[in-house]
């Protein structure tokens, strides 16, 4: 009986412990002393269908449903809305790639202390939001029943950072990616171990070789991957090995408004522009500071040359200075693959993956890492 209520104990309060509050709401539009909060259910079939703000005000300011959704309007350009029959009809609400709209069928409003005590209510149209006081719009209204809102995920903002945030980019070409880490936990200021680092490449990039291109370039950020999926990752003196539920999940995106989960590796590809991101636990990537470039070893040396593009589709092209002894090419394996003189040199018929080339000059010899496409 003692073993029973122990576990039955340890249920309710895995449950509890699970529920999303009010502390785990991120964006919050408005200024006050006072809180309440808006959760939009898209119901439409996505992983990440329902969201959440968070709306500050005063006392005796008097915000109304409407006013209520105009301010997170105001503050994010990725969400809007529209009301019909003078304010009192919730007709359509969109963010990001998300949007709903009263055809064919219509929102249904609720209102609740928490995200797990909906009642159905018409706020739209009645009265002013309460301090504490959650306010739900679910898509859904006949078909075949209206549903409360399922437990949201905390909305992002876009513009809480961009590329032009980024002082020192990673590669050569036109095109620039971010890639965005986040460990899962935080600093003792509250902030979030998330780390970005930007990449420049020509043509189109895979996850896989982002990832590359970051550990060819410097010292202090280690992966590994097996089977599509990032196996162990470090950077500086954080690191995360996936065991069990805890595992690097892969997003994608153009902005930390519009995370998407991806299955695996293999599934990322990045255009010009394209948010490549990993998190090590259950948030999405959040707001990062941009991770320190620590070079490779013999950096000073490494600084006399210059090898573009990486990655690489057909042709690398070496820039030094220094008299040309000998150039060798070696697979990831360890065998030589190729030997030359010439500092414009034709790889394109290696097969994809991590090259390193030994340049050897009259004083010096270094190795650089490169990523073949």
């Amino acid at each position: 009986m003692r073993k029973i209520f122990s576990l039955w104990f340890i249920l309710i309060v895995g449950n509890c412990l699970a529920q999303f509050t009010a502390n785990d709401v991120k964006f919050f539009v408005g200024t006050g002393s006072q809180t309440a909060y808006f959760v939009a259910d898209f119901k439409d079939g996505t992983d990440d269908r329902s969201y959440v703000w968070g709306v500050k005000f005063n006392p005796g300011q008097n915000v109304t449903g409407p006013q209520m959704l105009q301010m997170i309007k105001s503050a994010e350009s990725s969400f809007d809305y529209n009301l019909t029959f003078n304010n009192g009809f919730l007709d359509k609400i969109s963010f990001n790639e998300h949007l709903a709209q009263s055809v064919p069928d219509y929102w249904s409003l609720w209102s609740g202390d928490d995200t797990n005590n909906w009642s159905m209510a018409g706020w739209m149209n009645t009265g002013t939001i309460s301090n504490g006081k959650w306010y739900g719009a679910s898509y859904g209204f006949s078909n075949p029943t209206a549903q409360a809102p399922a437990t949201p995920i905390p909305a992002y903002s876009s513009l809480w950072y961009n590329a032009s945030q980024i002082t020192n980019w990673i590669g050569t070409g036109s095109n620039k990616s971010l890639v965005v880490i986040d460990f899962g936990t935080n600093n003792s200021n509250g902030n979030a171990n998330s780390f970005v680092f930007g990449i420049q490449y020509n043509g189109t990039i895979t996850a896989e070789q982002a990832l590359q291109l970051i550990d060819a370039q410097t010292s202090t950020f280690n992966y590994t991957s097996a089977s599509n999926q990032v196996s162990t990752l470090s950077l500086n003196s954080f690191s995360g090995t996936a065991s069990g539920t805890n595992i690097w999940k892969l997003y994608k995106g153009t902005n930390l408004s519009n995370w998407k989960t991806n299955a695996n590796l293999s599934a990322i590809t990045l255009n010009n522009n394209d948010w490549f991101g990993l998190s090590f636990g259950t948030r999405r990537p959040f707001t990062p500071t941009e991770a320190n470039l620590t070079l490779s070893a013999s950096n000073s040396v490494k600084e006399t040359f210059k090898i573009y593009p990486n990655p690489v589709t057909d042709f690398i092209v070496i820039e030094t200075k220094d008299d040309i002894k000998n150039i060798n090419i070696y697979s990831i394996s360890g065998q030589k693959v190729m030997n030359t003189l010439h500092k414009k040199i034709n790889i394109q018929s290696f097969p994809s993956g991590v090259y390193f080339v030994e340049i050897k000059t009259y004083k010096s010899t270094t190795t650089h890492k490169i990523i073949k496409k």
